[in-house]
Order: C-alpha cells, then sequence, then structure tokens
C-alpha cells in the first residue's frame, strides 16, 4: 500500500470514527506518542478562561467540532455585523495540493484550503475554541491569492500539484462535505436559498467517454456553465445584460420563472458531479428575458 493512500485511509477513520476508539473501555486502539502529544496540545488550549479570549479578528484560528469532528477554520473576513467568512484548515499536511497554504502555528504545520469557504455568525465563533493566529505574511498571501493578484501560491507554502482521481482530490471532497451546511449560511439568512435549484438525474447528459471529465466549463448563449469540483455542483453564471432582469430559465424539463435574474445560480446535481458532460447540460438550458 502506498504511503498517500495509508495517509488518506488515516484521515478517513479520524473523520468517520472520530473518538469513539478512544471513550470505549475495551478498545484495541492505541494511541502512539505523537497522537497523545497532539490530544494533550488540543485540551490544553481547551482550557482557556472565556475571558481570555480575544476580539473576533481576521487572521484568527477556532477549533469547532461538527459531530465530534475537529474543525479548525481562520477568520479570512466580515460579512456583516453577525456575519463572517473562514477558511477550513487541516492538519493533514501530506494531503493538500497547490491550492492548500501551507502555515506553521505554534510550532504545528497546518494547510489552509484556500478553496473551502464556509460562514460563521459571531456567536458560534465565540462558541469556538481560540487556537492562535495566523503570521500576517501568510494572510496578505492567501488574500492575493484569492483576489487573484497572484496566480498561485509560492511553490515553498503549497500542497504538491495533483491529478483528477489523486488521493488529495478525494481529501478535498470530504473536507468540503465535513462544513456543507456552513455554506449556504449566508443565503438563509438572506433569503436567498432560491438561487440553489436541485439538478434532476438525466442519463442524456451522463459521460460516455471518460476523456470527457477533462471539461469543466462550457458556454451557453447568454451564460457560463464552470464546474465546482470541490463542492460537487456547478455554477451558472448569467451574462451582465441578464443581471437584476426578468425572466425564465429553462434547465433540461424544468422552468423557473424570476422576477430578478441573478448573478449566479448553483445547480446541485443528483449525479456524482464527474459523470456529468457539461457541454451537454449546456444544450439543455436557456435563459429569456421577459417583460
Amino acid at each position: 500500500m502506498r504511503e498517500l493512500e495509508r495517509i488518506f485511509l488515516a484521515y478517513l477513520d479520524e473523520i468517520e470514527n472520530p473518538i469513539e476508539d478512544i471513550r470505549e473501555e475495551k478498545s484495541t486502539y492505541k494511541l502512539d506518542k505523537y497522537q497523545k502529544g497532539k490530544i494533550k496540545r488540543m485540551f490544553t488550549k481547551i482550557n482557556i478562561e472565556p475571558e481570555k479570549k480575544p476580539e473576533i479578528h481576521k487572521g484568527n484560528i477556532y477549533l469547532m467540532f461538527e459531530d465530534q469532528i475537529p474543525i479548525y477554520y481562520i477568520i479570512y473576513d466580515q460579512i456583516d455585523e453577525d456575519l463572517y467568512e473562514v477558511l477550513k484548515m487541516s492538519q493533514w499536511v501530506e494531503l493538500g495540493n497547490e491550492n492548500d497554504l501551507l502555515t506553521k502555528i505554534d510550532d504545528e504545520w497546518f494547510i489552509v484550503e484556500t478553496w473551502n469557504n464556509f460562514y460563521l455568525t459571531a456567536d458560534q465563533i465565540k462558541s469556538s475554541i481560540f487556537y492562535g493566529k495566523i503570521l500576517s505574511e501568510d494572510f496578505e498571501l492567501i488574500k492575493k491569492f484569492l483576489n487573484g493578484e497572484i496566480k498561485e501560491l509560492p511553490r515553498e507554502k503549497r500542497g504538491l500539484t495533483v491529478g483528477e482521481g489523486s488521493y488529495q482530490i478525494k481529501f478535498h471532497k470530504k473536507e468540503s462535505e465535513i462544513v456543507r451546511k456552513y455554506k449556504l449560511l449566508p443565503l438563509e439568512e438572506l433569503g436567498e436559498l432560491e438561487n440553489t435549484i436541485e439538478l434532476p438525474p438525466e442519463k442524456e447528459i451522463l459521460l460516455e467517454l471518460v476523456a470527457g471529465k477533462e471539461k469543466t466549463t462550457a458556454f451557453g448563449e447568454n451564460f457560463v456553465l464552470h464546474k465546482d469540483l470541490e463542492n460537487n455542483r456547478i455554477e451558472l453564471i448569467l451574462s451582465e445584460e441578464l443581471q437584476g432582469k426578468k425572466g425564465v430559465i429553462t434547465i433540461l424539463d424544468q422552468t423557473y420563472q424570476l422576477d430578478e435574474l441573478p448573478e449566479k445560480i448553483y445547480l446541485e446535481p443528483t449525479e456524482d458531479i464527474e459523470k456529468i458532460d457539461i457541454e451537454k447540460l449546456a444544450k439543455k438550458i436557456t435563459i429569456e428575458e421577459t417583460k
């Protein structure tokens, strides 16, 4: 078994069986010296007095738990008085790819998943465990990368460049799934969940050739389709001429009438997104302005 495969399987074991093995009295699971030290450091940080927690600032790193799975995250931006955009972090640095920033926090290595953003309220952040603060130069790198000021992260500050089907891609999908319910928080608060459409199963748009998997973008008459592989969804980006106008969108055999066409609509497929031929799908979508 290859080393990277062993690491990925260990990662799966951690998120699928978070702490049951540690708590069961009759468990045969044994912690090695590194794991014992990691747990000790975690609980040392948990014991911070609430009044000593710093104010919420960009670059702060926190730890919370979702179904007993540890979730590290960094504050990236403040959306409004009560809502923050954050980026997931992970200690599984071996599974990072070229879009993950390598950084060190209190002698521990992390990756910042620049592609894996989600949203938390101030109360959710305050109930998390303050873990530390990222170096200012690393935070600047993240901003420049996400703003498009630099096309790629410095070689010494990122994971490996990988191909489709790699363990890093599988890792990314799992990482996105862990925080998926927090990704729609802004839409829930703004009442914009209509901007997400569940894409019904349709055999005609499924791939027939493996080579088709390489295509992630397709163009329609007045829109662009783009596969968001990390979040297993498709972005339907409307032309500027249509945005804000009243219109009708037809996707496969479903029609949607909107009083105001948005900039972007998310299509949630019931199939694995890699099985969808995005060019065939584009041919089955029409957008028309109405009066």
